[in-house]
C-alpha cells in the first residue's frame, strides 16, 4: 500500500493539513515513517493534524506524535491536533502533560514544628496511658476473680520465672547495691568526719540503703533485665500470632502469661532486696573502714544503736513488692502492644524499660512523703 492511503496532506498558503487515515499501530510504522516531513512541510507556519479516522492506535502513536512535535518545534511550526475521538483526546492529553518540576517545600516555622511535636507526643502518651490504665483494670479484675479461676493460672511456669527473676538476677543486684553502699559510705564518711561525728556513718548507710537505695537499685536492675525479657517474650509470641491462637483455643492471656510473671516478680523482689540490704551495709562498712578506720564490731554496734528501725527495713521491702508489680505489669502490657515485626519488638522492649524505671522512681518519690 502507498503512503497516500495512510496519510493525506494538503497545503494552503502557509498552512498544512495532515489527516491520518489508517490505524496508528506498530505494524504500520514503516509506512508512516516513509512520510517525508522536510519535503512536505516546506514554508508552512501552521500544521493541523486531524486524527478523526484514527480509531485504533497503540504505543507507536506516542513515537509518531513525538516526532511531529519535535520537528514542528525545531522548525517553529505551530501544531494543532484535531480529533473527535474521546479515547484519543484523553491519551493525547496524558502524553502531552509536562512532568512537573520538584515542588518547593514551604518554609516551616521552627516554633510551630516544635509545638506540633509536643502535641503529637502528648497525644500518643495520653492514648498509651489510657490503654495502660485499661490493662491495669483488667489485671485487677483478674486478681479479684482468681480464686474462682485458680486452676486456669499456669502455675507450672512459676518456678522457672522465680529462677529467672530471682536467682539469676541476684548476683548483679548484690554487686550493684554493694558498690552503691561503698559510694554512700565513702561520701558520708567524708562529710561526717568534718564535724567529728563519724559514729553516725552506720546509721546513715543503714537508713539510706534499706529505705531507698536497695529497693530503687534492685527495681531498676530488674526492670532493665527481667521487664525487658517479659516484653520481648510476649512480643515475639504476638508477632508469631501465638497469642491469637491461645485466644482461639479459649485460654485467658492474663492467667496464662501475666500471672506467672507477676507472682514471680512480686515474690522475688522483696527477697532480693532483703539480701541486698546486707550487701549495701557491708559496702558502707568497707568505705568506713578504709576512710575512718572503723572496725566491724564498732560498725555493728553503731548500727544496732542507730536510729535504723524495723519500719525502715519493712518499708523498703514493701516498696520493692510494689516495684515488682509495676515491672511485671508494664513488661506484659508493652509485650501485648507489639505489632508488625522485629523492629516493633525492639521498640516496645525499650519503651518497657523506660516506662518501668520512670514509674518506679515516681512511686518511690510518692512513698518518700507517705512512709
Amino acid at each position: 500500500m502507498k503512503i497516500e492511503d495512510y496519510v493525506s496532506f494538503v497545503k494552503e498558503d502557509k498552512k498544512g493539513y495532515l489527516d491520518i487515515l489508517q490505524p496508528v499501530v506498530y505494524s504500520n510504522s514503516k509506512i508512516f515513517n516513509s512520510f517525508n516531513y522536510e519535503k512536505q512541510f516546506v514554508d508552512i507556519t501552521h500544521l493541523s493534524l486531524k486524527i478523526n479516522a484514527c480509531l485504533v492506535f497503540d504505543s507507536y502513536l506516542i513515537i509518531l506524535l513525538e516526532e511531529l512535535r519535535s520537528y514542528c518545534k525545531l522548525k517553529k511550526i505551530k501544531l494543532v491536533v484535531v480529533s473527535e475521538n474521546d479515547n484519543f483526546d484523553t491519551y493525547w492529553e496524558f502524553i502531552s502533560t509536562k512532568t512537573p518540576g520538584k515542588l518547593k517545600k514551604e518554609k516551616e516555622n521552627i516554633f510551630v514544628v516544635f509545638l506540633e511535636g509536643i502535641g503529637k507526643a502528648s497525644k500518643f502518651m495520653l492514648k498509651d496511658l489510657e490503654k495502660f490504665i485499661e490493662f491495669m483494670g483488667e489485671v485487677f479484675v483478674k486478681i479479684i476473680t482468681s480464686p474462682k479461676n485458680f486452676k486456669e493460672i499456669r502455675w507450672i511456669e512459676l518456678p522457672s520465672n522465680l529462677i529467672k527473676v530471682g536467682v539469676k538476677s541476684l548476683p548483679i543486684c548484690l554487686l550493684i547495691v554493694f558498690l552503691v553502699g561503698i559510694i554512700i559510705g565513702y561520701v558520708g564518711a567524708i562529710q561526717l568526719s568534718r564535724f567529728g561525728v563519724g559514729s553516725f556513718l552506720a546509721s546513715l548507710v543503714g537508713i539510706a540503703v534499706t529505705r531507698e537505695l536497695s529497693p530503687l537499685m534492685v527495681g531498676i536492675i530488674i526492670a532493665g533485665r527481667t521487664g525487658a525479657a517479659f516484653t520481648a517474650e510476649i512480643g515475639t509470641m504476638k508477632v508469631g500470632e501465638e497469642i491469637d491462637s491461645l485466644k482461639a483455643f479459649g485460654f485467658d492471656r492474663h492467667y496464662l502469661l501475666v500471672f506467672p510473671r507477676l507472682i514471680a516478680t512480686v515474690i522475688s523482689m522483696p527477697l532480693i532486696v532483703s539480701i541486698c540490704n546486707i550487701a549495701g551495709i557491708i559496702g558502707g562498712f568497707v568505705a568506713g573502714n578504709m576512710y575512718l578506720n572503723i572496725h566491724f564490731t564498732e560498725f555493728q554496734m553503731q548500727l544496732l544503736n542507730s536510729s535504723l528501725s524495723y519500719a525502715d527495713v519493712l518499708s523498703g521491702i514493701f516498696k520493692s513488692a510494689i516495684f515488682g508489680g509495676i515491672i511485671a505489669v508494664v513488661g506484659c502490657f508493652k509485650g501485648f502492644q507489639v505489632s508488625g515485626g522485629a523492629e516493633s519488638v525492639g521498640k516496645y522492649t525499650t519503651s518497657s524499660v523506660v516506662t518501668s524505671i520512670f514509674l518506679i522512681v515516681l512511686v518511690d518519690a510518692i512513698f518518700a512523703f507517705l512512709i
